[in-house]
């Protein structure tokens, strides 16, 4: 058997193997299409990220404790910042000057 005969026998081989080990991933993934559908994997999906950004958010707290309260202690002041001047200037009477 020639040199160029042996390749091809051996790719067909190569071939046969990959189309196998597709046809088993096919059929678990149309076997879990059966069973949970689209919106199923959908909401797993989505379910298997948030748990991940959870995760990392809370990684980022743990790691920069401080950052993360001076940002949200800002974020707070920058939200009551209107009632929090019209007090300011009640208290000390800063309109009547």
């Amino acid at each position: 058997m020639s040199r160029l005969a042996a390749q091809v026998i051996a790719d067909r081989a190569a071939r046969d193997a990959a189309r196998v080990r597709f046809d088993g991933h096919y059929q678990v993934f149309k076997a879990d299409m059966d069973e949970r559908g689209i919106g199923g994997r959908l909401a797993d999906e989505a379910m298997e990220q948030a748990a991940l950004m959870f995760d990392e958010a809370v990684a980022v707290v743990e790691e920069h404790p401080g950052a993360v309260g001076g940002t949200l202690a800002v974020l707070v002041l920058w939200l009551v910042r209107n009632p929090l001047m019209a007090w300011v200037k009640d208290t000390f009477d800063l309109g009547s000057q």
